[in-house]
């Protein structure tokens, strides 16, 4: 069997993301890419979490062709797909459906540093204005808001998707990073004069948050 391990890595990750409630029974999507062979190993549509093992999970090419596997790949394997091909240092994807996340994308276009742990995410995250499910043109929407810094964005109305450069379990990681940041925003109440960290955080990791500020809040 193909890429055994990283079948069972999704198998594992996606069953904390179901227990953790970042998403439906079915909900959100999980790949690994190997970088020696380029082949992707992700989640089979509609797939509940409880009942995964690791033959369902379907390995598909940089193409999105099957090459192993009895089952129809996610829906978002485009968006997948479309993150490792703008960013080859990323190597796994995991998308959610966390309340929180949900919630701020429907009435704000990013989300600033409100807690340190957005170290890892480069600090702000975009929201990724709305495109259907499934769409090659939500692929694009989510690979344009992660842009050539960030690791993940807030997808409108829909989710959180995160690229790890190191595992699932990090990239999974990212995800709660962005669930917990938004929901203590929004424990803050209505209005943008909470506290913020991009500089701090910026200036910790050697890039500039105000001006990922700024860019953020000059886009769509």
């Amino acid at each position: 069997m193909l890429m055994e391990l990283e079948r069972r890595q999704i198998v594992e990750t996606g069953r904390l993301m179901y227990e953790r409630g970042l998403c439906q029974m079915c909900g959100g999507n999980i790949s690994i890419r190997d970088p020696k062979t380029e082949l992707v190993a992700i989640k089979p549509s509609g797939g509940a979490y409880i009942y995964l093992k690791p033959e369902d999970i379907i390995v598909v090419d940089m193409d999105g062709k099957v090459v192993e596997g009895d089952k129809k790949p996610s829906i978002e394997t485009q968006m997948h797909l479309g993150i490792y091909k703008a960013r080859p240092e990323i190597m796994a994807v995991v998308h959610s459906h966390p309340l929180h996340a949900v919630a701020w994308s429907l009435r704000h276009s990013y989300l600033p540093s409100v807690i340190c742990a957005q170290y890892m995410l480069n600090g702000a995250v975009k929201v990724a204005p709305y495109e259907d499910a499934g769409s090659a043109e939500l692929a694009a929407s989510a690979v344009k808001a992660i842009g050539e810094d960030g690791y993940a964005c807030i997808l409108q109305a829909h989710g959180v998707i995160a690229g790890s450069c190191f595992d699932v379990l990090h990239a999974l990681e990212m995800n709660m990073v962005v669930e917990d940041a938004c929901r203590i925003a929004m424990l803050c109440g209505p209005g943008e004069d909470y506290f913020t960290i991009d500089a701090q955080l910026g200036a910790a990791g050697g890039y500039d948050g105000l001006e990922r500020l700024r860019r953020f809040a000059g886009q769509p």
